[in-house]
């Protein structure tokens, strides 16, 4: 894939989600969730029990924010503090994150995880696989590691949608290991006894 068919891909990527999120009235909807607020919970819940201890989070694809706004919550009430970071493709998304984190609009930018240039570090760094092609996303976890993580600070790899996959689909922890990485572990999101979500741990180290 040459630099114009990659940007073409991340421009097609960008105009599907904001069609998809920009037409729903429900800020979980507009994050990219489809089902409920019930359902939101338990299936991105998962992504704020991975972090331990207090430190700076950056949402890779945040969307609208609220998935920022609501690990703020779901960690303070465990008396952890996190500062939220966020970045998307979108222009419009973001200008919806920072209208519903006043607060943090200067933590939140307009930018692409394959290549936003940024001094800053964080402790924690959530993203899924599917913001890439398929043949780019191994490169795609090395350049997070590398360019946007703290020593010691932890990757959330996180995989949504497994209730309504097909049977015997490989889940993307295999894969991962399979890439090298050393996964320590995963926090599952259930609803009405189904799996909707892993989230993966890996350390930089």
């Amino acid at each position: 894939m040459d630099e114009k068919e990659l940007h073409d891909w991340f421009t097609s990527l960008k105009d599907e989600l904001e069609t998809a999120y920009i037409r729903s009235r429900e800020p979980w909807k507009q994050s990219g969730y489809l089902g409920s607020e019930e359902q939101w919970i338990a299936a991105r819940k998962p992504v704020a029990d991975c972090i331990e201890k207090s430190g700076s989070f950056l949402d890779i694809g945040c969307a609208n924010g609220y998935l920022l706004e609501c690990a703020v919550k779901w960690t303070s009430e465990r008396n952890l503090k996190i500062i939220p970071y966020g970045i998307d493709i979108s222009e419009k998304l973001i200008g919806l994150a920072k209208e519903r984190l006043p607060e943090y609009a200067h933590n939140l930018y307009i930018a692409n995880g394959w290549n936003w240039e940024n001094p800053r570090k964080f402790d924690y760094v959530r993203t899924e696989l599917v913001y890439v092609p398929e043949n780019l996303q191994k490169r795609y976890l090395e350049r997070i590691i590398n360019t946007y993580m703290k020593e010691g600070g932890k990757l959330l790899v996180a995989e949504y949608g497994l209730s309504s996959r097909p049977p015997n689909t490989s889940y993307i922890g295999n894969l991962l290991i399979a890439w090298g990485y050393n996964v320590i572990d995963w926090k599952s999101g259930f609803y009405e006894g189904k799996e909707h979500t892993r989230v993966y741990e890996i350390i930089k180290s």
